[in-house]
């Protein structure tokens, strides 16, 4: 045990290697007890991990990481990375976003392997710079087999235009499970991407998504997204998954190459058990 500390740097220093070490983060029910920080932070250690002492509330809880308010505060492109491998974070909340934004923002970078994310919260794009430039991502995957289980990814609250992705695969990464996961949009060209798959063997084997609702906010002056998953090469390496998922607001779970390299259940493109339909 530990004497409580303010920074989130400074309680991660505490953490041992491999040593199943818990840091708490504790909110104060505002976004005033953020942790707040003024540079990327890579979260290197293995089996070293991270949970939020909040309300379990799924979209923006208040054990939340953010920059630094204010104009003063520059904008940095890459937010939060986890390099270690094994470890847990449990309903936190990751909020990206600048009063003057940088282009090419990526909220949450896992290239570590075998991590959990439990009840996150995921907010990427959060201001318009990012949420313009078609390298903004809010996770970019290229370590495997890690897990997010009932998360939100993305925010709707600023216009995304442009083909930015809510999720990257990249580097062959395998086998990656989102479960009951809830992916939310707005966005204000119908050209967001949910997943992006960039180059040939950008991953392997299989991307599951499990009980999934993609949802873009078309009665809150959202444009009908397209497509869900983009992917720039016909031999991507793997495959996606979907098993019980659910889209609102976008027209097809794919482009070419993403339906040529997609298969799912209970979620056939086109139909009305994928897409959800206005009963009138």
């Amino acid at each position: 045990l530990s004497s409580p500390v303010k920074t989130l740097g400074a309680g991660y220093a505490l953490l041992g290697n491999g040593n199943n070490d818990v840091l708490v983060l504790v909110g104060n029910g505002t976004a005033t007890g953020s942790a707040r920080l003024s540079k990327g932070f890579t979260w290197a250690k293995n089996a070293a991990h991270l949970v939020g002492i909040c309300a379990p509330s799924m979209i923006s809880q208040r054990a939340r990481i953010a920059p630094f308010t204010g104009a003063a505060q520059a904008a940095f492109a890459n937010f939060f990375t986890v390099s270690g491998n094994g470890c847990l974070f449990s309903n936190v909340s990751w909020f990206h976003g600048f009063t003057a934004g940088i282009a090419a923002a990526i909220c949450l970078t896992v290239s570590g392997q075998r991590n959990a994310f439990i009840n996150c919260d995921i907010e990427g794009m959060g201001d318009t710079t990012s949420a313009t430039s078609a390298s903004s991502r809010n996770v970019k995957l290229t370590g495997g087999e890690n897990y997010f289980g009932h998360c939100n990814i993305g925010l709707d609250t600023i216009a995304r235009t442009g083909a930015n992705a809510s999720v990257e695969f990249a580097n062959g990464t395998p086998r990656n499970i989102f479960e009951n996961c809830t992916f939310v949009f707005l966005s204000g060209d119908g050209a967001t991407l949910g997943i992006l798959g960039t180059g040939a063997a950008c991953m392997d084997r299989f991307q599951l998504f499990r009980n999934c609702t993609f949802i873009n906010a078309i009665k809150s002056t959202a444009t009908a997204m397209a497509v869900f998953a983009s992917l720039t090469s016909a031999s991507p390496g793997g495959l996606l998954a979907y098993h019980d998922c659910l889209l609102v607001g976008i027209t097809a779970f794919g482009d070419t190459n993403g339906l040529a390299n997609s298969y799912s259940y209970g979620a056939v493109n086109s139909t009305a058990n994928s897409k959800a339909a206005n009963p009138a």
